[in-house]
């Protein structure tokens, strides 16, 4: 399958999969929904972020573009883990444990940075007819099905919805065969036992 360039392309293609030209009123309204969707389903290396975050009585707004957090390192490069508010309010909790509290992240006590590594949310292409991200450039199948699916339920079309389910559930598995085979192809299994 070709590559799109752009929204615009996408946009051409996803109207002709669905036979009907008549979406482009809507088509950035199906784009932002696919891509709502795809972010509640997709944890891909593109998607891995590093950023640091200035801490101010323990508390700071997570990104923008924040969807699961990976890691949070210490004051001297230790990975924190996670917990409840009521584990990170306990005293000394500063130490070892952060929690997630809407769009805030705490760590009990902490002043000044912290760096974070966290999944980010798909880029939207919506904002112009010339946008892309690294989505559309490297899987362009699983966006012109998953707006090709917004776009047969919006036409109400269940035929045109179960094929294109399909075919985005098979992109979809091929992108995380890529992404796996990318990030671990050469990782080796070490057994957490005493060996003979």
């Amino acid at each position: 399958m070709a590559a799109f360039n752009d929204y615009l392309d996408l946009r051409v293609a996803v109207a002709e999969h669905v036979g009907n030209r008549n979406i482009s009123d809507v088509m950035s309204r199906l784009t932002q929904s696919a891509e709502a969707t795809l972010n509640q389903k997709l944890r891909h290396r593109e998607q891995i972020t590093r950023a640091t975050l200035t801490f101010t009585a323990g508390e700071t707004p997570l990104p923008a573009d924040f969807l699961e957090m990976i890691s949070v390192f210490g004051a001297y490069g230790y990975n924190m883990q996670s917990g409840s508010l009521a584990d990170v309010n306990y005293v000394g909790s500063q130490y070892y444990r952060y929690a997630i509290n809407g769009s805030d992240i705490l760590i009990n006590g902490v002043t000044g940075d912290r760096d974070i590594i966290y999944f980010a949310k798909i880029p939207t292409i919506t904002t112009s007819v010339s946008s892309t991200n690294w989505l559309l450039a490297q899987y362009p199948q699983v966006y012109l099905y998953a707006v090709g699916l917004e776009a047969a339920k919006f036409l109400r079309d269940s035929e045109l919805t179960q094929v294109t389910q399909s075919l985005l559930d098979r992109a979809l598995q091929d992108m995380k065969v890529d992404d796996e085979r990318s990030r671990w192809s050469n990782g080796t299994v070490r057994p957490q036992m005493v060996m003979p």
